[in-house]
């Protein structure tokens, strides 16, 4: 079933639906949405340090290859985008500054 912006208007429009008896508690619980948590297994933590691991071997070969590109005169990166990374990296460092007190 597709729920499109008007069925769905018309849902959270009407409540939900009990009854007067004396089950209204059991009625609503069942009615209502349970949140669900996952507790990460081994074999999926194994799998995330494994990703980490490989970007990180990658990430350190384009930085080598970057390196040895400028070293050579080959690459000659952009005043602005030199700019642009430093005001980018000091925002993201005053936003978690800022979380964090």
């Amino acid at each position: 079933m597709k729920v499109n912006d008007t069925a769905l208007g018309q849902l959270v429009a009407a409540g939900p639906q009990r009854s007067g008896g004396t089950n209204d508690k059991a009625q609503a619980s069942a009615t209502e949405p349970r949140e669900r948590i996952s507790v990460p297994s081994a074999s999926d933590t194994s799998v995330v340090r494994a990703a980490e691991s490989a970007a990180a071997s990658t990430r350190a070969q384009r930085v080598q290859e970057i390196i040895s590109a400028v070293k050579s005169g080959q690459y000659y990166p952009s005043p602005q985008q030199i700019a642009n990374q430093l005001v980018s990296e000091a925002e993201i460092a005053a936003k978690l500054r800022a979380m964090l007190s």
